[in-house]
Parts: structure tokens; sequence; C-alpha cells
């Protein structure tokens, strides 16, 4: 037997030895169990965020307050045991219709307390509902002509494939800009823009991609050319109007800026040198 089997032996006979091994085992399964509990805290919490993420500052603290004491007392008394991290995401994955439900109630209230004429459940749930439809009729375009350029079967120019992939690309954009309270006004312009390229050509991509449509449009020349442009403008007045809605709500935007003088430092509220 060779020296290191011979060692290699010794230290499987080595109680401490062995104990040792399985002490560290046993570290490093706690240590990753301690890292996936962490992780499942935190998307717990990150999903508390995004649901109270447009509420006024002082709900959304107490709500994401409460849920963190949840979750640490779920925590303390679960300890170290085994699936703690998936007993609490499972609990918040159970939790989602009362947190909607939650969510609504306070929507609903903050929309009675509103001022006349400001509409703050009505207009986002219409624009969040337009937007879908806008995503819908760009990934429409987009499939259609694809299609059609597999088949064989696309008669149409290259700029309508260009105009359906680069809207879809805008709309996308915007909607994901949309989602945050601050860049709300934002995803909105890009939305208007995205609505005028992809309703402006793609009618006319979905047109050269059927017979039907292609029919349409040669017998109705002027009452086709006359829905697009409605349509179009519609699309985009409706999202600017809603960049303009929402624009207060990035208060970054109107907060004075104090003045230089004889290009010295600016000042702060107080008054002294910043």
């Amino acid at each position: 037997m060779s020296a290191e089997r011979v060692g290699v032996a010794f230290e499987e006979d080595d109680p401490a030895a062995s104990a040792h091994r399985i002490d560290g085992a046993a570290a490093r399964i706690q240590s990753t169990a301690h890292r996936t509990g962490h992780r499942a805290d935190r998307a717990v919490l990150a999903w508390g965020r995004w649901y109270t993420r447009d509420l006024p500052a002082e709900v959304a603290a107490d709500r994401i307050a409460e849920l963190e004491s949840d979750v640490f007392e779920e925590r303390a008394a679960a300890g170290d045991a085994a699936g703690a991290g998936r007993s609490i995401v499972g609990r918040a994955i159970r939790g989602v219709p009362a947190d909607l439900a939650w969510r609504v109630a306070r929507l609903r209230g903050l929309s009675l307390t509103a001022p006349r004429g400001t509409f703050p459940l009505a207009l986002p749930a219409l624009a969040h509902v337009a937007t879908a439809m806008l995503l819908a009729w760009g990934v429409l375009i987009v499939v259609r002509v694809g299609a059609g350029m597999l088949d064989g079967s696309w008669a149409g120019a290259r700029d309508l494939v260009a105009a359906g992939v680069v809207g879809l690309g805008l709309a996308l954009i915007g909607s994901a800009l949309s989602l945050v309270p601050e860049a709300r006004w934002l995803g909105s312009l890009w939305l208007a823009v995205a609505s005028y390229v992809l309703i402006r050509f793609g009618m006319y991509a979905l047109i050269a991609t059927s017979t039907t449509l292609s029919a349409f449009y040669t017998s109705a020349l002027a009452e086709a050319i006359l829905i697009n442009r409605v349509m179009s403008a519609a699309g985009v007045l409706f999202f600017v109007s809603m960049a303009a809605w929402w624009l207060p709500s990035a208060k970054r935007l109107w907060v004075a800026r104090p003045a230089r003088v004889h290009g010295s430092a600016p000042l702060d509220p107080e008054g002294t040198t910043a």
C-alpha cells in the first residue's frame, strides 16, 4: 500500500477528521440555505415594493414595513430550518390576491377623495389597456410579415418590415417605462411614437399580407387612407395626453433651482452655500 493510500485510510479512520468534514459540509449547507433565504426575503419585499409603487409614500411605507415585519417574524420562527425560504415565498404567492385587493381598495379610496375630473383610477387602467392593445397589434404585424417573408408570399416593401420591428421595439420600451411611476410620462411619449409607426405603417404591412385587406384597400382607397390617418392621430393624441396627465408625478422636474449670483456657487433653500 502506498504512503498516500495509507494516509487516506488513516484519515478515514480518524474520528476527528471525519467530524471536521461533516461540520464543514454542514456549514456549507447552512450558508447556502442562508443565502437562499435572503433571496426569498428580497423577492417578497420586491413584490411589495412593486404593487405599492404608485401609491402615496406614507401608504407604501406602512405596507412595506408591515411586510418586513411579517417576513422577519416568520424567519425568526423558522430559525435555520430547511425550507424556510420556500415557505416565505409560498406564503407570499398565496397572498397575491389579498395584496392586489388591498391595492385596489387603496386606489379606490384615492379616487373617491381626488379632485373632480382627475380620474386617478380609470385613466391609468385605460392607458394600460391601450398599451396592451398596441403591443398586441405590433406583435400581429411582425408575426404576419415574418410568416409572409418565410413562405415567399410577402409583396410589400422592406421599409414596412423595418417599421413593424422598430414600432414594436418602441412599444416595448414605452410599456416598460410606463411601469415606473417616475418615468410613466416618458413611457407615454415613447408609446405615442410607437402608435404612429405601428398604426400608420403597420396597416399597410398587413394589407400586403392579406388578399382581403388588399381588396378592401383598392376598392375603397379614400376610406382606407382616412381610417388609417384618423387611427394614427387618435393613438398619438391619446398617449401624448397621458404623458401630460402623468407629467406632474415627475416632481423633480418642477423643483425650483436656486439661481447663481455673479457666477457664485448655488445657494440651498436655507441660504447657505452649497
